[in-house]
């Protein structure tokens, strides 16, 4: 018996046991743990995951000297940046009064100095950056110039003028995001610090003009993290993927924020107790929830519509559109046509692109594929693409399994019809932009620049409940989902991978210059059971010619997608007046489209020109028109003129 408790002692240990008694039904039960985990969190170090957890502690004691004192000074710690702003900005508004008079004027004196656009004695806020740092900027350097209306700031302007200046920033950029998107969409690392500056904006800006900006924006973001939600997993594809997704956070390092996002808002599913305690403490493996803390601290609630969205489990296809890099969001439309279908127990998310040849400053970094089903465990997605940035192989991070940075290939196009998709390669011999678009980039392929690695590849969780190879298809269950998998041409499975992104995973690899998959998806209640699926697949008609690279299927519900792949990257040239104004130093003239022919049951699928912002049975957006209705709930944001309107009803 003392053996026994020994080992059970030691287990303990080793794997520690989770807690269910916690109540994380809800979203305000989610959000009262969050903020409880932070009441002695320690505040040291830098302000970008410090500040957070400061704002908490304060939201649970407004006299909390700890948090007072590091929010007083944390504007001149040697790691000051960006991403400071914001935070310290809420604190005042938010919490003027527990400042002593002295500590406002220090404060005062920190942010008067920062109306500049270098990083010299501390990082301005008058320049632009990428697009979340533009937000962060602009939100901040905006309130600051509101709770000190007679700061002397060093740019020379009166605060009244800095904030006119920030407020036309603001509304010129999210007025282009309204009307064609942005780079940084849905970035499972950027989306929240796209979202957390304006939030706090909305709250805090007394000028109802900048109120309705952030308003108009937030029902926006809203509108696609509810819509791109299954289970917690935010659904590719999506621009700048810099860590990878996960379910079970204690094993792992880096851990994406949109994902303790989508858990404190929406929950999980069926892996919302997945959430430790651990996860929330300050240390950096898990920095990355900072971003859910500052949502938590936040007063700004998505509307219920939202909610119900996230979690809807009627199934339902619908299109997005995302646009390239610009500054003031000036970047060219239809860079990511999106098509994502959310049924019961899955959901799939697969795009076309065009490209600015060789690369904007994140292209490399985007995930254009994604197949998510509801379980508990790690992982719950397939992923699908070409190694084309990575495929020289010799840098650390930058190898051909690199699979939890960007997954995408401008030699991959795809369709996509409900709970089927057709996705297809055809690599050539050489890199069409060789030299750009930068060295460092350049530098990841130059080993196989002339040689590029032929190859189209999975990669599939080992922890499914059932898998089986059967006259050329591969099957997987999960609980009540089932996948079938069918490589165009010969493969191998790796089984043995290592590292970040393999670890966990599976890889098919299909090593042909023309090659491709088909999959689909059922489920018991829709098949019945795991054997009738796969007998029913294996009947289903499939069409292939590899000279004229056309596909076809006919998938189990009845329904033809076909697919002809169109080769050359042709460049569209694009007007000089609608040229982001970074591309003359590229070189850029034009986009790289990468775009098929797609027919569903005959009819030819929406041209990318005509690709909506967002089309779908509950949320619908183009020429600068926002609508919103479930049936329960009516928004509509109207931005057309140069200040949105929104209107509610019910």
């Amino acid at each position: 018996m003392k053996h026994l408790i020994i080992i059970i002692v030691c287990l303990g240990i080793l794997f520690p046991l989770k807690s269910y008694s916690q109540d994380f039904s809800t979203y305000k039960s989610r959000k009262q743990w969050i903020l409880q985990t932070q009441k002695d969190a320690p505040l040291v170090g830098w302000g970008k995951h410090g500040i957070p957890r400061a704002l908490a502690r304060l939201t649970l004691n407004p006299h909390d000297q700890g948090a007072i004192v590091y929010l007083a000074n944390i504007l001149d710690n040697r790691g000051q940046t960006m991403f400071d702003f914001p935070g310290v900005a809420l604190a005042l508004c938010r919490y003027w009064d527990s400042f002593t008079p002295e500590q406002r004027e220090k404060m005062k004196a920190s942010v008067q100095g920062l109306a500049k656009e270098d990083k010299i004695d501390g990082e301005g806020f008058m320049g632009h950056g990428t697009e979340n740092h533009a937000l962060m900027m602009w939100a901040g350097a905006y309130l600051f110039a509101q709770q000190f209306p007679d700061a002397q700031w060093r740019n020379g302007m009166t605060s009244e003028q800095l904030k006119a200046e920030m407020k036309e920033r603001l509304r010129k950029m999210l007025r282009n995001y309204y009307d064609h998107g942005n780079t940084e969409y849905l970035s499972t690392t950027y989306e929240m610090a796209l979202i957390f500056p304006i939030e706090i904006l909305l709250e805090c800006a007394k000028d109802p003009e900048v109120k309705a900006i952030a308003e108009a924006f937030m029902l926006f973001q809203w509108s696609l993290v509810s819509l791109n939600n299954f289970d917690g997993i935010n659904l590719a594809p999506y621009g700048r993927m810099n860590t990878q997704q996960d379910h079970l956070l204690e094993d792992c390092k880096s851990v994406t924020n949109i994902a303790f996002y989508n858990w404190l808002l929406w929950g999980w599913g069926e892996a919302t107790n997945n959430v430790r305690l651990d996860n929330y403490k300050m240390n950096p493996y898990f920095s990355e929830t900072s971003y859910s803390i500052y949502t938590a601290v936040s007063n700004m609630v998505p509307d219920d519509i939202f909610f119900r969205l996230a979690n809807l489990k009627t199934p339902f296809l619908y299109k997005s559109s995302a646009s390239s890099f610009g500054h003031y969001g000036t970047g060219v439309p239809h860079l990511m046509m999106r098509k994502v279908y959310r049924d019961k127990t899955y959901a799939i998310g697969t795009g076309n692109y065009r490209w600015v040849p060789g690369g904007d400053y994140a292209d490399h970094d985007a995930d254009g594929f994604m197949i998510a089903w509801s379980s508990p465990k790690r992982f719950n997605y397939i992923g699908c693409y070409h190694p084309f940035w990575y495929s020289d192989g010799d840098e650390a991070g930058r190898t051909p399994d690199t699979w939890n940075h960007g997954n995408i290939s401008p030699f991959q196009q795809t369709a996509h019809h409900k709970s089927s998709v057709v996705t297809l390669f055809d690599i050539p011999d050489k890199d069409p932009w060789p030299d750009k678009p930068s060295e460092q980039k350049w530098a990841w392929r130059d080993g196989h620049a002339g040689n590029l690695l032929k190859r189209g590849m999975i990669r599939y969780p080992k922890a499914m409940d059932e898998e089986k190879e059967e006259n050329g298809w591969l099957f997987m269950r999960e609980g009540k989902t089932y996948i079938g998998i069918k490589p165009l041409k010969s493969y191998i499975i790796q089984r043995d991978l290592t590292g970040d992104g393999t670890d966990g995973f599976n890889i098919i690899k299909s090593d042909h210059a023309k090659t491709g998959f088909i999959f689909e998806l059922g489920s018991e209640e829709t098949f019945g059971s795991f054997d009738k699926f796969r007998s029913q697949l294996q009947k289903n008609r499939i069409s292939i010619d590899w000279d004229k690279m056309i596909v076809s299927y006919t998938d189990s519900n009845k329904d033809k997608i076909q697919i002809q792949y169109i080769p050359g990257l042709p460049v569209e040239e694009i007007p000089v007046e609608k040229r982001p104004d970074h591309w003359p130093n590229m070189g850029v003239t034009g986009m790289a489209e990468s775009v098929p022919v797609v027919t569903i049951n005959g009819k030819r699928d929406t041209p990318y020109r005509q690709w909506p912002m967002i089309e779908s049975p509950y949320i619908n957006m183009d020429n600068n028109m926002l609508r919103i209705d479930d049936g329960q709930t009516k928004i509509t944001v109207d931005w057309q003129k140069e200040l949105p309107v929104i209107s509610r009803s019910k």
